[in-house]
């Protein structure tokens, strides 16, 4: 059974200061919901919530794989 397809806003903004490109998505006016850092050409996605990691090869596909883990898993 599939879940209704939905849109959900977000805001990606880059943290200043760490050792790596770091980025955190955001929901506006509610919660952050993980964050991606690009580490040894690829990107490193951690979850918020529950501290999940997951890879991806471009900075648009770790979007895409935090925001399809929030909306299945965390929502």
């Amino acid at each position: 059974m599939s879940k209704k397809a939905e849109n959900i806003d977000i805001e990606v903004n880059e943290l200043k200061g760490k050792n790596v490109p770091t980025w955190e998505v955001v929901i506006p006016n509610k919660k952050a919901i993980g964050l991606i850092e690009k580490a040894e050409g690829r990107y490193r996605v951690t979850t918020t919530k529950t501290n999940k990691i997951l890879f991806a090869k471009n900075f648009e596909s770790s979007i895409n794989d935090l925001l399809s883990y929030f909306a299945l898993h965390e929502k």
